[in-house]
């Protein structure tokens, strides 16, 4: 039977925190020394007259969409200089509180007490996106969303941080708070506390007579500011909840608006809400692909505050669900729409028959499969780089062939032109190759060059093909910094080195994107030195022409991810936030709006990784290895093989949308077969037998509104009905 299970469940789970608001005050007043609230103007709005007199920047628009409310710095020389003699130095206990976006994954200073940049003796700073020696040393590829530290140079015990860098440079409002009580510093992040990555106790003076600054050299701030309030004394979490919910009624914890979930998923809605503006009941409500909104619950907040959407629902349909005060309809926050996926992962294999490995690459030539080179330690010492090469068309059997004889090598340029498999360049463990090599059968290999001239030694590279020209660009100089160049070569002898691209320096995007419309997609990156990440989108038709199509993508920042051309999609799969290995999917039609696969059913490869290796082959995104992995999966479109049953077989009704009836034709193989009729919420309406030959339905009893029909017998799609 057709049904789609109740689309929303009620918890009933007491949840002790949000009962604990609703009996606390408000926002604090007392001890509050300067309140910054932008509103066109650098007034102290506490009762304190501390009026900013020193600074440059714009003012842009705030959290809340409203133009010139918050400040913005350039990054260049925008600073601001606050007269607080109470925070100069900074005494005994103490809160700063403010909201602030950027897209810059560069260090950044937020709040500063110094006398001079290079200031070691008697400072505090908060820093954005840190990192320093000491800690890189000893704490290898550990990178913070943000560094404090004090009267030092910062490589000492002296400092707290948390995070990791390139978890908040997508361009959203985020909100932070440090303070410290009695000697205890903690940092609050969008109300969140989080667990100090260093230490935490330090009860003496922090700074010295220099004036505050945010955003002081030589890290300028680059990004917006807005509400900074300053405190003697710590706040409590009951009043940093409260600053964050200020003037909004309800956030929505989860689903968010990028989310498409696998077909079947049960998704956990949450959400929070201000008690100082709802009562003590909500109004719950959905729709579904844009249609009515419909009463789901009433629910009292002390013991509810989340319920479970059910995704039984065709593909690609989108589901809102919106929370209201329900004696205050004003008052209310929509999810925006997630979509259900017909996208879904597949297991292959969950051991292939090589060792573990990343940054191979894996290519679909010939009608099969093949995983070339890798790094895998502990393996083929000393630099676990391997010239191995594996073929298969199934990806479960594999054949190996013998070695290349190219040097071992990982993270190359590995591409397919001519009819023929070419492996460029190469990583620092192999020497920073230059060379350029094919093959026709993965047996016999050709060097068509030692070294590219004037091509800079480099780690991981970005390529691609274009134009049916190889193409070679970005990177990191072996020993130096990020490059920008761009070179292309139509045979892999001769090569010519084309303008510069307009983004910043960067590689370490595994693979390659070029899509239909032959544009070559350059999506994130970073650089083995720095591993300061990008999450901006360009694209470029000829290698020349570059065009920036979003800052700031809704995924975190990353490098050694892959990224793919499959089922008319641009992809972007795992990788590394700086400090953080991640396994998200991400997948765009122009680069802009973004859906992020999401699944509740189990059906996912395991842990985390970065520098896998992926191909588009028999109609599939394959995905396999990455660091200390053999497995492999498959991404599939679901709905691709009913689409081509349902065509074969001639299903339809017509008209649709109607008033009254419509009417549909089946052969004899569906006579006698049932068919259901269900509303929105899976009740079903209406049910018959269908007869050979052309079918009648009459609806006048039912309201208007979208309906499913399905008619039980195999392959036959579900049909949507639109009743005006």
């Amino acid at each position: 039977m057709f049904t789609y299970a109740s689309l929303l469940r009620v918890s009933i789970t007491a949840l002790v925190f949000l009962v604990s608001l609703k009996c606390d005050g408000q926002i604090p007043l007392d001890s509050l020394k300067a309140h910054y609230s932008f509103d066109g103007s650098l007034l102290d709005n506490s009762s304190n007259s501390n009026h900013i007199v020193a600074g440059n920047g714009s003012y842009e628009t705030d959290r809340f969409g409203n133009p010139s409310k918050a400040f913005h710095f350039d990054g260049i020389n925008d600073s601001l200089t606050l007269p607080l003699s109470s925070f100069t130095p900074i005494s005994g206990d103490f809160t700063i509180s403010f909201w602030y976006k950027t897209r810059s994954p560069q260090v950044m200073n937020l709040v500063s007490i110094k006398d001079f940049p290079t200031d070691t003796i008697q400072n505090f700073e908060v820093q954005v996106n840190s990192h320093d020696a000491f800690y890189l040393e000893n704490y290898k590829q550990i990178w913070y969303s943000t560094f404090v530290y004090w009267n030092g140079t910062g490589q000492t015990l002296n400092a707290v941080a948390e995070g990791g860098a390139g978890e908040f440079t997508k361009g959203e409002w985020c909100h932070f708070v440090i303070e410290r009580s009695s000697d205890t510093f903690k940092i609050y992040r969008n109300h969140e506390l989080y667990t100090m990555s260093i230490e935490n106790y330090f009860g003496g003076n922090l700074g010295d007579l220099s004036p505050l600054i945010f955003g002081a050299s030589p890290y300028r701030f680059e990004g917006e500011l807005d509400d900074l309030r300053l405190y003697t004394k710590a706040l409590s979490e009951n009043e940093i909840y409260r600053l964050y919910m200020e003037n909004k009624a309800f956030e929505f914890i989860s689903p968010v608006k990028t989310d498409a979930f696998v077909q079947g998923s049960s998704v956990l809605v949450n959400w929070e809400y201000n008690t100082d503006l709802i009562s003590d009941s909500i109004r719950v409500e959905y729709r579904v692909n844009s249609g009515p909104w419909i009463p789901a619950i009433h629910s009292n907040l002390y013991y509810e505050n989340y319920s479970y959407l059910d995704m039984n629902l065709p593909f690609e349909s989108t589901v809102e669900l919106r929370v209201s005060d329900y004696f205050d309809s004003t008052l209310t926050l929509s999810t925006g729409p997630i979509e259900v996926s017909p996208y879904k992962f597949v297991e292959v294999s969950n051991s292939l028959p090589f060792t573990n490995r990343d940054g191979a690459g894996l290519l679909n030539f010939k009608g099969k499969m093949w995983l070339l080179g890798g790094w895998d330690p502990p393996f083929h010492p000393p630099n676990s780089t391997i010239n191995e090469v594996w073929n298969s068309t199934d990806g479960i059997n594999w054949t190996q062939l013998p070695n290349a004889p190219w040097p071992a090598r990982h993270c190359s340029a590995w591409l397919v032109k001519d009819s023929a498999m070419w492996v460029i360049g190469g990583d620092p463990q192999s020497g920073c190759l230059r060379d350029v090599w094919k093959s026709e059968d993965g047996i016999t290999w050709i060097q068509t060059v030692d070294t590219i001239p004037f091509f800079d030694q480099r780690n991981n590279p970005n390529y691609g093909v274009l134009n049916d020209k190889l193409l070679v660009y970005g990177g990191e100089k072996c020993g130096a910094g990020p490059l920008n160049d761009v070179w292309e070569s139509a045979d892999g002898i001769n090569w010519t080195q084309l303008p510069d691209a307009p983004w910043k320096g960067r590689g370490m995007q595994i693979n390659n994107c070029v899509d239909d419309e032959n544009n070559l997609w350059m999506l994130g990156g970073s650089n083995e030195g720095d591993r300061r990440s990008f999450n901006d989108v360009w694209k470029t038709n000829d290698g020349i022409n570059w065009t920036e199509v979003l800052k700031s993508a809704p995924w975190n920042a990353k490098h050694w991810h892959t990224t793919a051309f499959f089922d008319n999609k641009i992809w972007v799969l795992a990788g590394m936030n700086t400090a953080y290995e991640a396994n998200d999917v991400w997948y765009s039609e122009n680069g802009v709006d973004w859906r992020q696969l999401k699944t509740t059913l189990g059906d996912w490869p395991l842990g985390t990784r970065h520098a896998q290796s992926i191909t588009v082959y028999d109609n599939a995104l394959w995905y396999m290895c990455g660091i200390s992995t053999n497995n492999a999966w498959k991404i599939v479109n679901s709905s691709q093989t009913t689409g081509m049953k349902e065509k074969e077989i001639e299903w339809n009704i017509f008209p649709n949308p109607t008033t009254s009836s419509f009417s549909f034709t089946l052969d004899d193989n569906y006579s006698n077969s049932t068919y259901e009729i269900s509303n929105q919420l899976g009740e079903i309406q209406k049910c018959g037998i269908v007869k050979s030959g052309k079918n009648e339905v009459i609806l006048n009893d039912l309201p208007n509104g979208i309906y499913f029909m399905k008619i039980n017998a195999e392959n036959l799609s579900i049909q949507k009905i639109i009743k005006l």
